[in-house]
């Protein structure tokens, strides 16, 4: 398969198929632990091409999240903002960190974006959850490994530069 390099599509079909996790029904104790899809594929591609994926990046993601997920407009965006700004201002390190360091730090920023986006909400007039809306973190942190293999596999197959 011959595909030209740059192959940009790949990265917004990894997005359009996490965004299907992210509202995909489940059971509600199953609800209650699902991955931050979205944004670990935004971690993901801003840590591996951040010359390509940035901020600017992370705000369209956002604002397209924001209309598939039906949530107030721009909350995501805001809040996949921060997180890009984040990860890019420590991608060097990030990059050097073995997987389980990677997983840990994954763990912390999905916590901060679930937090960030609590505290929008509540100061919006939103109710405040409880402790158990940090769970997507704990179950993003773990499946971190193979979505970071799986998402490097898509990189290099289609030639994502």
């Amino acid at each position: 398969m011959t595909q030209q390099p740059n192959a940009h599509w790949v990265v917004w079909m990894t997005l359009l198929a996490a965004a299907i996790f992210s509202i995909m029904p489940l059971p509600e104790w199953l609800s209650l632990i699902r991955p931050a899809w979205v944004p670990i594929v935004v971690i993901y591609w801003v840590l591996a091409l951040p010359d390509r994926f940035g901020l600017f990046f992370a705000f369209i993601t956002g604002l397209l999240l924001d209309v598939f997920q039906g949530s107030m407009f721009g909350l995501s965006s805001l809040g996949l903002l921060v997180l890009a700004f984040v990860v890019l201002s420590m991608h060097r390190r990030l990059r050097l960190f073995p997987v389980w360091q990677q997983a840990f730090m994954v763990f912390l920023l999905i916590a901060f974006y679930q937090i960030l986006l609590v505290w929008l909400r509540s100061a919006l007039g939103g109710t405040i959850p409880s402790v158990w809306y940090l769970l997507p973190s704990i179950s993003s942190a773990l499946i971190w490994p193979w979505m970071m293999s799986g998402l490097r596999f898509l990189r290099r197959y289609f030639r994502v530069v």
